[in-house]
């Protein structure tokens, strides 16, 4: 049975209703957290997992994931379907091993293991609804306030100087796309600011403004050839879920508007409608590939949904669509995962074409050799479980923390990184593009003290 327990905010009189940022406020300090945040206070997404890690592995390849997280099917008698399992990152250079052509003439090669996961036996499930924390196995026990408020530093951000470049590569997206070599590709550029200490704290003042639906973060020890100590991807998107039953469900997002716009200023972009139309036919055929015949269907065409900030001003303004399917009987969240990955709404269409042009530009814009390829970013991070379930998102906002690392989200003398990217179609316009990177950047920027081109400045937290 399921551990309930209460979560009392000594400040508060009676009990508190704890949301993600405060448990991750009162996680134990040097204990390492893995986490899958559903920060969002609508309830659109419910529940949130919180663990200690019994161990933390590393794969170069989905054939090496699936040798060690496939387990007897074990759960919880929980609504959340949330239980033992794995919390896991698979970068983006995975997607090079499901297809060798993908790769481009400038593709920037790595040692470091593009595959994290972080083995789970026991957590906290959080219902963002109610409140509600129950536990399952043996947790270790939430500090009832954070004595001593977590710290880092943080420098100036870089990658600000990158407009020229940026928008010189949209406008060759451009050129390729009208020469006929692809109707979409999504261009990112990388930002960085020096970092030092806790990237817990850091991701949790991310999560207090983004408030993911989809969001994951992993602390990680210092190993051989990964220079990676934190992963903290808050992100909106729902990048594949899959029941215990077999039913999947994807909900790729394409289309972005500063949150002080009108909503119906997106809504009737034919530009942003056209994206995401490109995308949704993607990911269909990537999921008819291992779903049922004829199981495939798109159940909302698009919405304007609001993400981050608050219900009544939100973040960003972003245009969602939702297919879902049956797994068909015999295979697994590996086989999903390999017909799918890189997600399409990062990569472009057609997808391999558009992943070759991706690495013939991005080098210039801020990726180099001490990630492979993107890293964690734009790869897919969550939960897979001992049942066969899984919730993974596509990992955009999201901050990976490089240096010295003591497993438990401390960093010193590194580097955090924060790639922010947009969707390239035929009639872009290269400097409202970049003006968009910037947008989804925002809280990034602001933790940096630049929230604006012209405003960029160290802060310490």
């Amino acid at each position: 049975m399921p551990l309930h327990v209460t979560l009392i905010d000594t400040r508060q009189a009676g009990p508190a209703r704890p949301d993600a940022k405060t448990i991750i406020a009162r996680w134990p300090k040097g204990t390492p957290l893995a986490a899958c945040i559903a920060g969002d206070q609508s309830g659109r997404t419910r529940y949130s997992l919180f663990a200690r890690p019994e161990e933390v592995r590393t794969a170069a390849t989905l054939d090496e994931l699936s040798q060690f997280i496939t387990r007897e099917g074990r759960c919880i008698q929980s609504d959340s379907h949330f239980g033992p399992g794995w919390v896991v990152s698979i970068g983006y250079a995975v997607g090079r091993e499901i297809e060798p052509t993908t790769v481009g003439e400038g593709c920037i090669q790595s040692k470091a293991p593009a595959i994290t996961a972080a083995r789970i036996e026991s957590g906290y499930i959080h219902d963002n609804r109610t409140g509600e924390i129950t536990g399952f196995g043996s947790p270790p026990p939430l500090c009832q306030e954070q004595v001593e408020p977590d710290r880092y530093t943080i420098g100036s951000a870089q990658g600000l100087d990158q407009r020229d470049a940026y928008t010189d590569a949209v406008r060759r997206v451009v050129e390729l796309i009208r020469a006929g070599d692809a109707f979409q590709v999504n261009l990112a550029h990388r930002l960085s600011a020096a970092f030092s200490g806790s990237a817990r704290a850091f991701a949790r003042n991310l999560t207090d403004t983004l408030k993911p639906w989809h969001g994951c973060y992993i602390e990680l020890p210092s190993v051989a050839d990964s220079p990676i100590g934190a992963i903290a991807s808050l992100s909106p998107e729902l990048f594949l879920e899959l029941t215990s039953h077999g039913n999947v469900r994807t909900r790729p997002m394409k289309g972005t508007r500063s949150g002080s716009t009108p909503p119906g200023e997106l809504d009737l972009s034919p530009k942003d409608n056209a994206e995401l139309a490109m995308i949704v036919d993607l990911m269909r055929n990537d999921l008819g590939r291992v779903c049922g015949f004829g199981s495939v269907r798109v159940t909302d065409e698009r919405s304007i949904e609001p993400h981050g900030g608050s219900a009544d001003s939100p973040s960003l303004w972003q245009g969602v669509a939702t297919i879902e399917g049956s797994l068909r009987d015999g295979l697994g969240v590996i086989d999903l995962v390999r017909a799918a990955f890189p997600p399409g709404s990062i990569t472009g269409a057609p997808k391999v074409r558009a992943m070759q042009i991706i690495d013939e530009l991005e080098p210039s814009l801020g990726f180099d050799a001490s990630l492979p390829a993107r890293g964690p970013y734009c790869g897919a991070c969550g939960y897979i479980g001992d049942d066969g379930s899984a919730s993974l998102n596509v990992a955009i906002r999201t901050a990976i923390f490089t240096g010295a690392s003591n497993g438990a989200g401390e960093v010193s003398g590194g580097t955090v990184h924060y790639p922010v990217g947009a969707g390239i179609v035929a009639d872009s316009d290269p400097q409202s593009e970049w003006r968009e990177t910037l947008d989804k950047a925002k809280p990034f920027l602001d933790l940096c003290g630049s929230g604006s081109e012209d405003s960029v400045l160290g802060t310490e937290h």
